[in-house]
């Protein structure tokens, strides 16, 4: 690899939120990420940054490379974060991580609970397959709930849908 110097006059080119030594990388001449999709802040931070990480690791990419490749794979909302912070705020990928973390952690889409599950009911006149997909939807949103509250959850949603009802030997 090749080292570039630059001088007070000509800083490395790269966003001023990071400091002059992090945006000093050298690209490889092959380097691409493969199919990683953008944070779009409704996924855990945590995890996308591990997955990012892998995928920067795996394109052979180093801690300088991943802290100047991460603005472009962030949304809209992520660029307004970053492109609002003072310049020099970062000096390294651990602070740019972290930073980003804390910003996010707070503001993702939760994963949902047995409660958000039994808040789905059958809507009058709705056809049975809708309210199976809409319960079905949830439920994959929901990690930590067992077989049978996820029956008995369903079974409780049916209003609208006496007859089914019935066949899993519930009544009025």
């Amino acid at each position: 690899m090749r080292h570039i110097e630059y001088d007070a006059a000509h800083d490395p080119p790269g966003l001023k939120q990071f400091s002059s030594n992090l945006r000093q990388v050298i690209w490889p001449h092959n380097f691409k990420l493969e199919r990683l999709k953008k944070y779009d802040d409704k996924e855990n931070p945590e995890i996308w940054i591990t997955l990012y990480k892998i995928a920067v690791r795996s394109a052979t990419g180093d801690e300088h490379m991943m802290a100047n490749y991460f603005p472009v794979m962030l949304n809209q909302v992520g660029h307004q974060w970053l492109l609002g912070l003072p310049e020099n705020s970062f000096d390294s990928w651990e602070e740019l991580r972290q930073a980003f973390t804390n910003n996010f952690i707070a503001t993702y889409e939760q994963p949902g609970n047995k409660y958000d599950l039994e808040r789905i009911w059958d809507r009058k006149n709705e056809p049975l397959h809708d309210y199976i997909q809409r319960f079905s939807d949830m439920r994959l949103k929901i990690p930590k709930i067992s077989h049978d509250e996820a029956i008995s959850a369903f079974i409780k949603g049916l209003r609208f849908h006496e007859a089914e009802r019935s066949l899993f030997g519930f009544g009025n």
